[in-house]
């Protein structure tokens, strides 16, 4: 079950609980007023008014004080569920949920779609030298750069440990080649000075361009084909791959 399923299902007995409250009042009041004396039930109605209209008020703020903190509970629930906490990009599951729709606006229009994978040079040998704190600083700043590199209509996630993933949108792929490159290049010149050392650090990158036929794994399958060839190849490059062929 999702969390937001999870957090609707709490809905159902606060609710009930609500309701046989708000039916209890009613019923003691109506009780009360039937078993009053016949001279004392004028003044009795008045009074049972006035007790139903505060209660009416009372239950209606609370069930809207209710809704408000149980919608704020289940937006921040949302946002740790599909966000990375280091980066703040959206994780593998925020991806697939941006993923599935952009494919789909492309493949229906059509329109151009670019999928890039790039993935940090040796991460594993950069954080057995200066450590996790000083890595996690590293990639902070990778990803921040990355996003400021790019559109804010792009699609930026972050895949795995020491990987990232773009979705470029209306993006060719010889265009999404060149913004590839421009973004290797880039990161190539960046100083990260994290925990008092400075890091610096390429990327290999993978990269391929929706078709008619595609699914969002056999998309970022080609796209992780490209980039062990860019590992295997040397590293610091950008490869690509098409469907029944591949060229660097």
């Amino acid at each position: 079950m999702s969390l937001r399923s999870s957090l609707y299902a709490q809905r159902r007995p606060l609710l009930m609980v609500m309701a046989l409250l708000g039916t209890g009042f009613l019923t003691v009041s109506l009780l009360g007023y039937y078993a009053a004396h016949a001279s004392a039930r004028e003044s009795l109605l008045k009074t049972l008014y006035a007790n139903l209209l505060i209660g009416l008020l009372v239950t209606l703020a609370a069930l809207w004080i209710f809704y408000r903190l149980l919608n704020q509970y289940q937006r921040r629930i949302d946002a740790q569920a599909t966000l990375d906490s280091l980066t703040e990009l959206p994780n593998r599951r925020g991806f697939n949920l941006l993923a599935v729709q952009a494919l789909h606006e492309a493949q229906r229009e059509p329109r151009p779609l670019t999928a890039v994978l790039l993935e940090l040079d040796d991460f594993k040998q950069l954080e057995s030298i200066h450590g996790h704190i000083a890595c996690d600083q590293l990639l902070s700043g990778f990803a921040r750069d990355l996003t400021q590199s790019l559109r804010h209509s792009d699609i930026v996630c972050r895949w795995s440990t020491d990987a990232f993933v773009v979705l470029l949108k209306d993006t060719d792929g010889q265009t999404g080649l060149k913004i590839a490159e421009k973004v290797r290049q880039h990161m190539e010149k960046q100083r990260y000075f994290c925990s008092g050392k400075q890091l610096l650090v390429t990327v290999s990158i993978g990269l391929t361009t929706v078709q008619d036929e595609d699914t969002l794994h056999s998309l970022l399958s080609r796209t992780d084909h490209a980039l062990q060839r860019a590992r295997q190849t040397g590293r610091n490059r950008t490869c690509v791959e098409m469907p029944h062929s591949s060229y660097e």
